[in-house]
C-alpha cells in the first residue's frame, strides 16, 4: 500500500487497533488507492510495462501511459529491435537521444517495455495525502455517518458534511494525470 494504517491512524485521529478495525482501514486505504490510480490514469507505484504496443506520429516524443519513467528495457521499432540506450526517459515520454530521428508514423508499429511509477518511500507527497484524505472521508462515513463535521470559531459555529464525491480530494493530482488513453 502506499499509505499504511499508521499514517491513516496518524491523520484520521482514529487509533482503533482491533484486528477487524485494521482490516477496515486496510480496505478503506485499498479503495482510496485504486480511486487515486483511476483518475490518475497509471498506478502511481513503480512497476515494469511489458509488451506495451504503440502507434508513431512521427513526432520525436512518444508519451507513455505511466508518470516517473525511469528506465526503457526493450524497443521495438516496426521489426527492428533497438537498443533501449538510444532513447533517454523523461517524465511521462521516451525521445531518442540524437532528437533528430523520429518515432515512424504507423499503427501498433512500437513496443517496448520500461520501468516508471515510483517506490512507495519516494512517492509524491499529493499522492499520498489523496489517498488518506479519501480513507478518512470513507471512515468517517462508516455507521451511516454521512462524513459530519464541525468547526466552532469566535462567533459561531460550522457543521461540514462531506459526501462520497471525491473530485475536490483528487482536483490536486490534476498536474500528474495521464489524459489521452
Amino acid at each position: 500500500m502506499i499509505a499504511s494504517i499508521a499514517m491513516f491512524n496518524t491523520y484520521s485521529g482514529n487509533y482503533e487497533d482491533s484486528p477487524e478495525a485494521v482490516e477496515l482501514k486496510g480496505a478503506f486505504l485499498c479503495t482510496a488507492e485504486d480511486i487515486v490510480a483511476s483518475y490518475l490514469g497509471f498506478d502511481p507505484k513503480q512497476q515494469e510495462y511489458t509488451d506495451i504496443v504503440y502507434s508513431g506520429t512521427g513526432s520525436r516524443r512518444l508519451y507513455l501511459r505511466a508518470r516517473n519513467i525511469t528506465s526503457v528495457g526493450a524497443l521495438t521499432v516496426g521489426t527492428v529491435v533497438l537498443d533501449p540506450a538510444v532513447v533517454k526517459a523523461y517524465d511521462d515520454y521516451i525521445s531518442f537521444i540524437d532528437h533528430a530521428t523520429k518515432f515512424p508514423i504507423g499503427e501498433d508499429n512500437i513496443r517496448l517495455s520500461y520501468t516508471a511509477g515510483w517506490e512507495t518511500g519516494q512517492m509524491p507527497s499529493v499522492i499520498v495525502v489523496s489517498i488518506l484524505r479519501i480513507a478518512t472521508l470513507m471512515l468517517s462515513e462508516t455507521g451511516g455517518n454521512i462524513g459530519l463535521t464541525g468547526k466552532s470559531f469566535a462567533d459561531n459555529s460550522r457543521t461540514f458534511v462531506n459526501y462520497s464525491n471525491y473530485r475536490k480530494y483528487l482536483q490536486p493530482l490534476d498536474s500528474l494525470r495521464i489524459l489521452g488513453f
